[in-house]
């Protein structure tokens, strides 16, 4: 992932963009933070900010670590501050195994117009950090580094420093000294402020009679913090009311627009669905409803109708009958004596029913000579019996009612 650091200023700012972590930027640019051009795609963004605008201080609690760590931490700071410790944002840092726990104070009104300035230019930084602890350290000796404007940041510790300017240098690190467990070995002082290197180096050595190892300025301070910085060993300022958001949602001013297609597309999935699901049900009941038609014109006399698809079924079947029960049933006979219908002219079926092996047909023919050659070859059917219940003649036609059974 892309990494871009910017150094603020009190006015202006420098930055640099490094293709990956834990390497060296090519170039370092200076000047307006609105020139600054954000390379595409994932970046990581480190923001290192002045120590002359933060406190490095310690205090020592009780509490190990948790919520409650952040509630004991500003209070037990109290003494050591000037300002109100409610307009005070206290960042905490690593805490040792006596519960002396490193500190970064800065006001909340300084947080806040960093944070606008970099908003401002569309930046949403994951690291803020007092540029003292970008400083590096080697074999913990102490790190100084000369700003413009006359600025002295020196690193004592991993997690412990000062800036002041060049002026008030001798009596800040005297006193800051005091506080340390032991006074440094060697100085390493780099000069990027365009000033005296000789005469910061004479004054390190006055106050601690230490070796003043002194490294040349790679044109801009932001080079020698990039070089310095590892991220284990800072406290970085977004903590608390500042915390930083996740990537995630930080990002979700871009991905909303997918996400509002996303939720319309899904919404209406889910409602072409539910209109799916209701013209499929119109139609399951347009369908049963034609079924029950079809069936109460099969079967008139059929007055409760509960399952009709089950109830036709039944019906069906006891018309094609049961051998076991009624013999021959109604299919089968009609196929043996249907081609006889066909080959006596002028006969007219008018009723024609079916129980129990029987067919009863009222017959209309038209005279009796007819009906008898049409009995004759009912009776060459194989299997085919023909009984005559009833014959009347009216308006010159011949009614007869007759039965046809399968032979016994």
């Amino acid at each position: 992932m892309q990494q871009l650091y910017i150094h603020l200023h009190q006015q202006n700012a420098s930055w640099a963009i490094c293709a990956e972590a834990d390497c060296l930027p090519e170039q370092v640019e200076s000047g307006k933070l609105a020139q600054l051009r954000l390379p595409e795609g994932e970046v990581n963004v480190v923001v290192f900010v002045p120590t002359i605008d933060v406190v490095l201080a310690s205090a020592s609690v009780p509490v190990k670590s948790g919520q409650r760590l952040a509630q004991a931490v500003p209070y037990a700071l109290e003494e050591q501050l000037i300002d109100d410790i409610e307009s005070l944002h206290v960042a905490i840092g690593s805490q040792d195994s006596d519960g002396k726990v490193a500190t970064a104070v800065v006001s909340q009104q300084a947080m806040q117009d960093w944070l606008q300035r970099l908003e401002e230019i569309g930046v949403e930084p994951d690291v803020i950090l007092p540029d003292v602890l970008a400083l590096d350290r080697l074999n913990g000796d102490w790190s100084a580094l000369k700003l413009d404007g006359d600025i002295v940041c020196v690193r004592s510790g991993k997690q412990t420093g000062f800036a002041c300017d060049a002026n008030n240098l001798a009596v800040v690190a005297s006193s800051h000294a005091s506080e340390c467990e032991a006074d440094p070995d060697n100085m390493q002082f780099t000069d990027c402020g365009g000033m005296d290197t000789d005469n910061i180096a004479e004054q390190f050595k006055k106050i601690f009679s230490i070796p003043v190892n002194i490294q040349p300025c790679n044109g801009d301070a932001l080079a020698t913090l990039i070089s310095g910085y590892k991220s284990r060993d800072g406290i970085n300022l977004l903590q608390g009311a500042f915390a930083r958001k996740s990537r995630w949602l930080r990002g979700q001013k871009r991905w909303l627009p997918a996400l509002v297609l996303l939720m319309t597309w899904l919404v209406l999935q889910f409602g072409m669905n539910i209109y799916n699901l209701q013209q499929l049900a119109a139609i399951e009941a347009g369908y049963k409803e034609k079924i029950v038609k079809v069936f109460k014109q099969a079967f008139p006399e059929v007055k409760r109708i509960s399952d009709p698809q089950k109830q036709m079924a039944i019906k069906l079947k006891s018309l094609r009958g049961a051998p076991s029960l009624v013999g021959t049933g109604y299919l089968e006979l009609m196929e043996k004596v249907s081609q006889v219908f066909l080959k006596v002219p002028n006969l007219e079926i008018k009723t024609l029913s079916f129980k129990n092996g029987v067919i009863d047909i009222d017959l209309q023919v038209s005279n009796l000579d007819k009906l008898e050659s049409f009995k004759e070859s009912i009776l060459k059917v194989s299997g085919i019996d023909i009984d005559v219940k009833s014959t009347s003649q009216r308006k010159g036609k011949l009614l007869s009612r007759i039965q046809i059974r399968s032979r016994r």
